[in-house]
């Protein structure tokens, strides 16, 4: 068979499609595995220089200002990835530039309006959300006069990565933006600050991002000399309904999303007390480490994933969806596995008071997520298949069942209470996406592949590290030795399956780069 045949065939289309999910995924991964330990470095920084009722406070503002831009980001970082290549496919290039404006001045606008009410109405919020004082009023109006920079930074950084364009995401916002904020907040402690400077050293940042992103993003653009392509220009109104027809579904599934990933911190405060909010936080601090890898690989799948339904070759789709949910579970499943193997010696990096009352959150997070984790990118598929609507319903009945759970749960219960309502969201969502990619894409992210990661992962990592946690009562050297004999035999067990998870397109990636 010749070269060009092999290229065309099923196996080989299979092979370059993952070979491009690998190239771009490997520049997500890099930027996301810094961006995570910075974050984890900046709650274990927190929780350690700060007392408790200050980190609570901390964790429950910044929560509810993530909170306010998903709110204003109207779901428009998944309508650029829809949108962008497509036209550029269809040759539509003249409609990009009109759409990039359709598509950003709503969120920037709402961002700027929200930020004003958060700094007006301060007071009020914060007594609502369970963290009244000076210092909390001041610490939102902070974070109200920087909701706009936020925004900012996420819609340039989301503008290139809808082109397929990865690096400037990596560079200022996983890299300088996530590194930036740890190393102030030790800078805070030192000069003595309290609330208002720790609040202050977590918004900086973001307007340096918002700068590097938005600059970034402008020459990128005009680059392309979009207004010097041939073809014609679709009239602004029915361009406007074309993407927001697609995108205000994902605005509300947006929110949802967020509203899953910080409303909890919220209700914690407000229900119970600060201080348990910071139990929380740092309890639940691995489980967006462990989302790095899916995360990384899902916004390389969002143009991917376009580009295979507009071609509509299901058996190539299905193969890079399965073989993308191995690669995720094969990144992912170690870490939580090790966390719930090691749960004590997880959590007492975060100082004393953590590790008793913070237990059965970590346990009951490590299950749910690796149930997610093993159900793929189907949410993403759904997405990138039109069906926006889909994507809502899952999000919106996930949310109603968090936020009712919590307010059953976490008044009796605690913090155990707030990772039972999150777990059972959580496993919801991903099934019913799992079963609609199922019924309307003819596709299932599991796979023999799928099942040798997650027998690998519990072999290699969770048996050692259990009885290293049990038979030492969790001395943490021992649970360090652990670690090291798992990594080595997870090595051996993906060197053993690398046919199987199709790892020889790794090989071909770093060739390439040669």
């Amino acid at each position: 068979m010749s070269d060009e045949t092999a290229a065309t065939s099923p196996a080989g289309a299979t092979r370059r499609h993952l070979i491009q999910v690998a190239r771009g995924a490997t520049v997500n991964v890099i930027g996301a595995v810094v961006s995570a330990v910075a974050g984890l470095g900046l709650v274990v920084i927190v929780t350690n220089l700060f007392d408790r009722e200050v980190a609570g406070t901390y964790f429950t503002t910044t929560s509810v200002v993530l909170l306010l831009v998903a709110v204003a980001s109207l779901g428009t970082e998944t309508g650029l990835a829809r949108f962008m290549l497509r036209f550029e496919a269809m040759g539509r290039h003249r409609d990009i530039p009109e759409l990039i404006r359709l598509a950003l001045r709503p969120p920037l606008v709402l961002s700027a309006l929200l930020g004003g009410v958060l700094v007006v109405a301060a007071g009020p919020v914060a007594d609502l959300i369970g963290v009244p004082g000076a210092g909390a009023r001041t610490s939102l109006q902070i974070l109200g006069l920087t909701l706009p920079f936020i925004m900012v930074n996420g819609l340039a950084l989301a503008g290139t990565r809808a082109f397929g364009r990865m690096k400037a995401t990596a560079q200022v916002d996983s890299i300088g933006r996530s590194t930036l904020q740890p190393a102030l907040a030790v800078v805070a402690a030192a000069l003595g600050g309290g609330l208002t400077l720790l609040v202050a050293s977590w918004a900086v940042p973001y307007v340096l991002a918002a700068a590097a992103s938005s600059w970034i993003f402008v020459r990128f653009v005009r680059a392309r000399n979009y207004g010097d392509r041939p073809g014609g220009r679709t009239p602004r109104r029915e361009l406007r309904r074309e993407f927001w027809s697609f995108t205000w579904p994902r605005a509300v599934t947006r929110v949802t999303q967020m509203a899953l990933q910080r409303l909890d911190i919220v209700l914690v405060a407000a229900l119970r007390s600060p201080v348990e909010a910071a139990i929380y936080t740092a309890a639940t601090r691995f489980v967006p480490l462990g989302q790095v890898a899916t995360q990384a690989i899902q916004q390389v799948l969002q143009p991917k994933f376009t580009q295979l339904l507009a071609g509509d070759d299901r058996h190539v789709l299905q193969e890079v969806y399965r073989t993308a949910a191995a690669w995720s579970m094969a990144l992912a499943w170690p870490l939580y596995v090790t966390v719930a193997g090691a749960p004590i010696v997880y959590l007492s990096v975060f100082g004393e008071g953590y590790a008793r009352d913070g237990l059965l959150v970590v346990l009951i997070m490590a299950a749910g997520m690796m149930y997610a984790v093993a159900a793929g990118a189907a949410d993403t598929l759904l997405l990138m298949s039109g069906r926006s609507m889909l994507s809502l319903t899952n999000s919106v009945i996930a949310l109603a069942i968090n936020i009712a759970l919590c307010f059953l749960l976490i008044p009796p219960h605690g913090v155990a209470g707030a990772a039972i309502a999150w777990a059972a969201a959580v496993v919801v969502r991903s099934t019913l996406a799992l079963v609609q990619a199922r019924v309307y894409l003819k596709v299932l992210s599991y796979s023999a592949a799928a099942g040798y990661v997650a027998l690998a992962s519990v072999l290699s990592f969770g048996l050692p590290l259990a009885a290293a946690s049990m038979l030492t009562d969790g001395d943490p050297v021992a649970v360090l030795v652990a670690l090291a004999v798992a990594l080595v035999a997870y090595a051996g067990f993906l060197w053993a399956g690398r046919r199987v998870l199709k790892l020889g397109v790794l090989r071909d990636v770093l060739s390439r780069r040669r």
